[in-house]
């Protein structure tokens, strides 16, 4: 190409092209081919296997994940809705269950006088007020220490943390699981009480013959749970609603999980306890 015309071309940003000479039996120059992701991650031995690695080890605790989101067998302190009256354990602490050590005691003082006094308690939350008439002829030993643990603050803050329409609401467990307790046990007091609306029983674990600190009031009458049932554990009432049964069946009425536990919590701010002469 004349030099005049070559000299034009680089001007306006063209370069001449070149001819190119290959020797028999070379290989034929070719364009390198780099493939784009996710396959150039193959060409990368060490890269591959650190990510293969981080995959499963995702997989694993997906696994494990799903497993224990499967398992029914969780502590739970209420007895079931069904007509044989069972109970999901456990309503008192389990061995690996350890209440909070603020809200622990080895056991409850006495604290009432049964003989010559009635009593009382307020239970304020944040659906309202909850007053209830505690039945300490038929149940002293529930009803002191109800009244022991609500003179401590115990139930301070503590949430309903499982609600089943249409049967009972629970609370009484300052885990908030469903597993915790006081620290203590107190045997079962058996009485012809019915759990009729409104009556409130302590929950214990199935099987057991004594409970600790959790609760339930029965938003209907549960006939399943009653002394003369033959099928089931027995839960024998302590206290009566005399006030506050529209801000138990609220609190009956709030959206849950599939577990019961309550969307967006309904929580015990005190409990007051009064008590007057015979």
């Amino acid at each position: 190409m004349p030099t005049r015309k070559r000299k034009e071309k680089t001007h306006i940003g063209q370069t001449t092209q070149k001819k190119k000479s290959y020797q028999i039996g070379s290989t034929a120059p070719r364009e390198v081919f780099k493939p784009g992701f996710p396959m150039n991650l193959f060409g990368n031995l060490k890269l591959f296997s650190i990510i293969g690695a981080g995959v499963a080890v995702i997989l694993v605790l997906g696994a494990v994940f799903a497993a224990n989101r499967g398992n029914t067998n969780n502590p739970s302190p209420i007895p079931t809705k069904s007509p044989t009256a069972t109970v999901d354990p456990n309503a008192t602490p389990s061995p690996t269950a350890v209440p909070t050590a603020a809200k622990t005691f080895s056991q409850a003082d006495q604290v009432i006088d049964a003989t010559t006094k009635d009593y009382r308690a307020t239970i304020k939350t944040n659906k309202g007020d909850i007053v209830i008439r505690l039945n300490a002829d038929v149940a002293p030993k529930a009803v002191n220490s109800f009244v022991f643990l609500a003179q401590k603050g115990f139930f301070n803050g503590i949430t309903f943390h499982r609600v089943v329409k249409d049967f009972v609401i629970q609370s009484g467990d300052p885990s908030g699981n469903g597993s915790g307790g006081p620290g203590y046990k107190t045997a079962d007091e058996p009485n012809t009480v019915a759990n009729k609306r409104g009556t409130i029983s302590m929950a214990k674990t199935s099987g057991a013959a004594d409970f600790g600190s959790q609760f339930f009031i029965n938003i209907k009458d549960n006939t399943s749970l009653d002394f003369n049932n033959q099928r089931g554990d027995k839960f024998y009432p302590f206290a009566t609603v005399e006030k506050g049964m529209d801000v138990v069946d609220a609190i009956g009425a709030v959206a849950t999980n599939a577990a019961g536990k309550p969307s967006e919590p309904v929580t015990i701010q005190s409990v007051t306890i009064e008590d007057s002469k015979k």
